[in-house]
């Protein structure tokens, strides 16, 4: 994992020598503070490459600047998935050195398969139904649609010319049975209608007692169940039950059950027969013609085949759902996250079976070659540094080894402490050997 440390540098201004404008950062190591850099910016930077110089003499005339500043990564990339899903296998550990291209990290796909795989039944109907659209009409498609519309017509003539005389008829007498229904059951039997009910009645007595006494006089046969006699009297007993069931029921009072229900057959049979004496009404006329107009549509659909807008809305599901495919194919290769830049890796934030969502930061990685520092520079001296003026820098924890370096940025505004006004200059290191610079 790459540290930053904070240093005190000494910034040397040379002045006056031919028009040389070189830095010089002599570190007193004094103090170090220990940092991580993790800004995360979207593409690493390119260093310039600094000509070999030489340092002024000594004797030559210069003015001594004091500055602090830190040493960092100068960029640092965040990785993240482009879809949701669940890690399935990581395939870097931190400190691991990748090139562009090399896997990271593997999401579950089985979701991502079912996504693609939905898309694609998408595409199969929405190509079934494009050629549907464009497919001719069969003779049987023709037929059953010109069927449609000769009954529609023909439903159209019927209702336009009300009904029948026999029609009205047969309403009338539907109406005259129910009410004549309903009468019976208010008005009860008539007394001839009682007479021979009574009269059926006491036949059915005077037979079951006759039956009754020519069983008794073979009651002592063990095989008195198989006799006539035995059949006679289970005739006659029934025939009994049956005359005096019919009688009680014609002396009995209609309930009121039936009495409503006889009331409401009459009524409905009244509201038949006042249809069809008041037919045809305006509103079965325009439903009669509007089945009729549905039916016209329909076959000069099949006769004249889609329009064109019918034909390009067909076709712009298809791309739809075509889009939607390749966007189902982009999502399972997505499954798998590769390195977009060579680099250290320097954390990696997930874990087997996490669940993730897309665009969560998953790993950072960063080129640990590429490092600059910021020093803060008094505002008296910050008019003689300009970007892309070459610097030298010394660090007393490499002996002996100077760097190069070149100034990348130069604050528009002024910082205070302790009120001294400085401007933060960010220099790039450009030396080809960093590696022990951390």
């Amino acid at each position: 994992m790459f540290s930053a440390k904070r240093w005190l540098l000494l910034l040397l201004l040379l002045v006056g020598l031919g028009g040389g404008g070189y830095f010089f950062l002599h570190n007193t190591q004094i103090f170090a503070q220990e940092g991580a850099g993790n800004t995360a910016v979207d593409a690493a930077a390119e260093g310039s490459a600094l000509s070999a110089i030489s340092i002024q003499p000594v004797s030559a005339a210069f003015d001594e600047v004091s500055a602090s500043g830190h040493i960092a990564l100068v960029n640092q990339l965040v990785v993240a998935p482009e879809v949701s899903g669940k890690v399935q296998a990581i395939s870097v550990e931190v400190g691991d050195e990748v090139i562009a291209g090399d896997l990271l990290l593997t999401l579950d796909t089985v979701e991502l398969e079912r996504a693609l795989k939905r898309a694609e039944l998408t595409v199969e109907a929405q190509r079934n139904a494009l050629a549907q659209l464009t497919e001719a009409a069969s003779a049987a498609e023709l037929a059953v649609a010109q069927a449609n519309l000769a009954e529609a017509e023909q439903n159209l003539a019927d209702v336009q010319a009300g009904p029948s005389d026999a029609e009205i008829a047969a309403a009338r007498s539907s109406v005259a049975s129910a009410w004549a229904k309903y009468n019976e059951l208010q008005a009860g039997p008539s007394q001839a209608e009682l007479t021979q009910l009574s009269a059926d009645r006491k036949k059915a007595e005077i037979a079951l007692a006759e039956a009754q006494r020519a069983y008794d006089k073979v009651a002592w046969r063990n095989d008195v169940g198989m006799t006539s006699e035995a059949a006679a009297l289970q005739d006659a007993t029934i025939d009994n039950e049956k005359a005096q069931a019919a009688y009680e029921v014609s002396v009995a009072a209609a309930n009121n059950s039936e009495v409503q229900s006889a009331i409401s057959s009459a009524q409905s049979a009244q509201a038949q027969l006042d249809d069809l004496l008041n037919s045809p009404t305006a509103a079965a006329i325009a439903q009669a013609e509007a089945q009729v107009a549905d039916a016209q549509a329909a076959l000069a659909d099949l006769q004249q085949g889609p329009t064109a807008t019918e034909l390009r809305s067909t076709e712009i599901s298809l791309e739809q759902a075509l889009v939607d495919l390749e966007e189902a194919h982009a999502n399972l290769a997505a499954a798998k996250i590769y390195a977009p830049a060579a680099g250290t890796v320097l954390a990696i934030n997930t874990g087997i079976g996490e669940r993730l969502s897309a665009g969560t930061a998953i790993a950072t990685l960063a080129d640990t070659t590429e490092l600059e520092l910021t020093i803060d520079v008094a505002e008296l001296d910050v008019p003689q540094v300009a970007i892309g003026q070459p610097v030298l820098v010394e660090i007393d924890a490499l002996t002996g080894k100077t760097l190069q370096g070149e100034v990348t940025a130069i604050a528009p505004s002024s910082d205070s402490t302790s009120g001294v006004i400085y401007y933060p200059v960010t220099i790039r290191l450009t030396d080809d050997e960093l590696a022990n610079v951390r």
